[in-house]
């Protein structure tokens, strides 16, 4: 059944959707109280809302790019900067995943204020452009801005709009849609390690950098063709026009985002514990290669595709997880696979076959997927409405990019500066600790979550928060 809008409680005539072009929202109404079910009617599906999610998954499968660093880690270190630190080479990575995540606090800002289109826009650009710089690189400061600087930016702005454009479509298959675009990133990861392992070889690092810019083009303008959000707002001298044709009722005005509200205790420590999984997590998505091939137990024909399996894992497993997120809950989801992904992790030290790699590296990805496509999920679940899934979104991927900025600096830091002499076991069980702490947050989180939803009573609320 759709929901409309609580009736109003005053016997003034309020203007009907086909009365008026735009709804203004005032700043006085800031203690009503609404959930988005009681404000707007979700599509649930439809050709607009399968193409958002087309367009979402093709935004998030050119930065697939960014989580296949370890295959850059690998060529830069024996290459063009073989004379840098793996630790300084990581700061790369590090930097561009932190900038990603840095500038959603820019990014929900505009993406709630309705500047959806351009953010897709000039991220796609940018990251092209950026992409096609990285060709041209031969220095560690070159490198650092082309790969770091710009494309940070710019799958910073394609990765948080298109997740949450989602949100606008879906509600009761909101985690379900979301894990079908996460998979983008996973498929990225898988072919991007791929295509350009294989084009370095055969056509150099200059010219394989450019064919895997010219698939991002590609594929950057489709998703710019089909995306299109459902609720267009602007900001305008303090209040928040919302277009009538966007949306499926409106007559009542809704509020702006209270801000003592949004800062509960569950948001808070939820991030805290988003914080330490992600620092956790990347381990095997920056080393897992330069393991394989430094340690030499594992066939040199198998090295390079460890990093491809880790992501057919997330691949395979992002959709499974997200439809288990909405019928078992998505906080269940993550907490359950990130416990897993740590004992998985821990096991990476015992691998000293090619068979053991492969199933470690497979259901890493495949486990890790379960905190990965539901990091959006969560953010949508602590929202009191969906116009606050883009602050909620990019507050809390801003605390995450800290744990990626300094994730592979510290672990490159825990292995030591020889490669003779790593120590694989620092770097690894202080990543597995960190996903074991993390966990245990959103055990808290998820228990206040589930008070102030008021369900605690209520098994089968309880069971799938």
């Amino acid at each position: 059944m759709a929901h409309g809008i609580r009736p109003a409680e005053s016997d003034r005539k309020r203007p009907s959707v086909s009365d008026i072009n735009e709804v203004e929202i005032g700043q006085d109404l800031d203690a009503q109280k609404f959930s988005d079910d009681l404000v707007f009617e979700f599509p649930e599906g439809g050709r607009r809302a399968w193409m958002a999610v087309a367009g979402a998954f093709l935004c998030l499968f050119v930065g697939g790019v960014e989580y296949s660093f370890g295959v850059f880690i690998t060529y830069y270190s024996t290459h063009f900067l073989k004379d840098e630190p793996v630790s300084t080479i990581a700061w790369i990575g590090s930097a561009g995943a932190f900038i990603h995540t840095t500038v959603g606090l820019l990014v929900g800002k505009l993406y709630d204020d309705g500047w959806f289109r351009h953010l897709i826009f000039i991220g796609s650009f940018l990251h092209v452009f950026s992409f096609m710089m990285l060709s041209l690189c031969t220095k560690f400061w070159q490198v650092w801005l082309a790969q770091g600087i710009g494309m940070g930016v710019a799958t910073g702005f394609l990765y948080q709009p298109a997740l949450a454009i989602v949100s606008q479509y879906f509600n009761r298959r909101r985690s379900f849609a979301m894990g079908i675009v996460m998979t983008g990133a996973s498929t990225g990861g898988v072919l991007f390690p791929i295509l350009m392992n294989n084009s370095f070889d055969k056509l150099g690092f200059a010219w394989g950098i450019r064919v895997a810019a010219f698939l991002m083009l590609g594929c950057l303008i489709i998703a710019n063709l089909i995306i299109a959000p459902r609720i267009s707002t602007r900001s305008i001298g303090g209040k928040t026009r919302i277009k009538k044709d966007t949306i499926s009722r409106q007559e009542t005005p809704i509020h702006k985002i209270n801000y003592r509200q949004f800062f509960d205790p569950a948001f808070i420590i939820t991030t805290a514990g988003c914080f330490l999984i992600q620092i956790g997590t990347g381990f095997p998505y920056a080393y897992i290669t330069s393991y394989a091939t430094l340690e030499g137990n594992i066939s040199a024909n198998l090295q390079f595709y460890l990093l491809p399996l880790t992501f057919a894992g997330s691949a395979v497993g992002s959709p499974i997880m997200a439809a288990l997120g909405d019928s078992a809950g998505v906080f269940n989801v993550v907490i359950s696979s990130t416990f897993i992904s740590a004992g998985l992790q821990a096991s990476i030290y015992g691998a000293k076959t090619d068979a053991s790699a492969v199933v470690i590296s497979f259901l890493y990805g495949f486990m890790a997927a379960g905190f990965q496509s539901m990091v959006g999920p969560i953010y949508a679940r602590l929202s009191n409405t969906v116009l606050e899934i883009g602050h909620r979104m990019g507050i809390g991927f801003f605390i995450i990019g800290i744990g990626t900025l300094i994730s592979s600096p510290i672990q490159g830091a825990l292995l030591g500066s020889n490669a003779a002499t790593y120590e694989w076991w620092k770097p690894l069980m202080f990543s597995v600790l960190c996903l074991l702490l993390g966990s245990c947050l959103l055990v808290v989180s998820r228990h206040m979550l589930i008070k102030r939803l008021g369900v605690l009573q209520n098994i089968a609320g309880f069971i799938r928060a």
